[in-house]
């Protein structure tokens, strides 16, 4: 800064085209910090954030339902069948919109209990736990919509026990 008289007397101070000496150092010691971070950002790839659309289905002002769109596309859905409040069935989907994955919970009692997979839009196997112990006891394995085997857990140790299959 300099300093000049001003014709009141006083004195002033004005900024001078040279700042002073320790602010230029510490500006350096920010920007060699800041530089590189902003480099590093600047090669991050870019993500597009998720987007949430929610859905009140029956209308009481509390969401139903949760749609979720990723780059543009919807990613998975969440829905509350009954209303109260728990999500009872998800829908995953592929990047071309075919569904991937349901996952039901057919008793309305808060947990997941069947588990369906799909291939290119088909369904391929569904997976039941049918007594609630969180293991699945029945696996379908299902072809162009036809039923081709049947396994099932009999002692409910999670593993399959029996298996039928049809020709």
């Amino acid at each position: 800064m300099a300093e000049f008289i001003s014709s009141a007397g006083g004195a002033c101070f004005l900024p001078t085209l040279f700042p002073n000496p320790y602010f230029i150092k510490y500006m350096t010691k920010v920007l060699k910090l800041l530089v590189p971070a902003a480099v590093i950002l600047f090669f991050l790839p870019i993500q597009v954030h998720s987007e949430v659309i929610t859905s009140d289905i029956n209308k009481d002002g509390k969401a139903d339902g949760w749609t979720y769109v990723e780059n543009g596309y919807v990613d998975k859905q969440e829905i509350d069948i009954n209303f109260d409040g728990k999500i009872d069935t998800v829908y995953v989907y592929e990047g071309n919109g075919k569904i991937k994955e349901e996952v039901l919970d057919t008793n309305y009692d808060g947990k997941m209990d069947n588990w369906r997979l799909y291939k290119d839009g088909s369904l391929v196997m569904d997976r039941i736990d049918s007594n609630g112990d969180g293991k699945v006891d029945y696996w379908f394995y299902v072809d162009k919509g036809r039923i081709y085997k049947i396994e099932k857990d009999t002692n409910h140790d999670g593993s399959a026990d029996t298996t039928t299959e049809f020709n």
